[in-house]
This record gives C-alpha cells, sequence and structure tokens, in this order.
C-alpha cells in the first residue's frame, strides 16, 4: 500500500519545523538570557546565520511589487527541520 507523498507536502513539514525550531530556540535563549546574562549558552542559541534577498522591484503600469525575504536560521531550528523531515519519512 503506497502513501499518497508529495513535494509540497515535505515543504510544508520543513517550513513548519524550521518555524518551530526557530521559535523554540530563540525562546531557550531568551530564557537562558535572562537567569544566565551573557553565557556562552545564550550565545549558542541566539546566534542566527542570517541572509538577506535584496529587494527586486518588479514595475508595471499601474503599481509595483516589490519582492524580497530574510532567511534568519538557528541551531534549533535546524534540529526543527530534521524532526519535521523524520516525521514526514515515518508517519
Amino acid at each position: 500500500m503506497a502513501r499518497n507523498r508529495s513535494i509540497t507536502k515535505l515543504l510544508l513539514y520543513i517550513l513548519l519545523g524550521a518555524i518551530c525550531g526557530g521559535l523554540v530556540g530563540e525562546l531557550v535563549g531568551i530564557i537562558f538570557g535572562y537567569f544566565i546574562p551573557n553565557s556562552m549558552v545564550e550565545k549558542f542559541f541566539l546566534e542566527t546565520f542570517l541572509y538577506e534577498f535584496p529587494p527586486a522591484t518588479l514595475p508595471l503600469i499601474v503599481f509595483s511589487v516589490t519582492f524580497g525575504f530574510t532567511l534568519k536560521v538557528n541551531v534549533i531550528s535546524v534540529l526543527g527541520i530534521g524532526f519535521a523531515t523524520y516525521y514526514y519519512r515515518w508517519y
């Protein structure tokens, strides 16, 4: 019995895993920052890889549209992506 798996479902799981992992990482970093300020644990959880895609403008006759976003990844968001792909693979 084959399961109906699609690439869009996998991408949705990866996106949700990254969002939930990023949220958990930020919360843990803030909690450790409150109780143990300037600690290595706080820096570990709050350190992020930041990549900004520059804005691109599409000028149209009546209006213009600008696209752009920032990718912000921390350690826990990578773990969230791992858990999401594991969940997708086995369930």
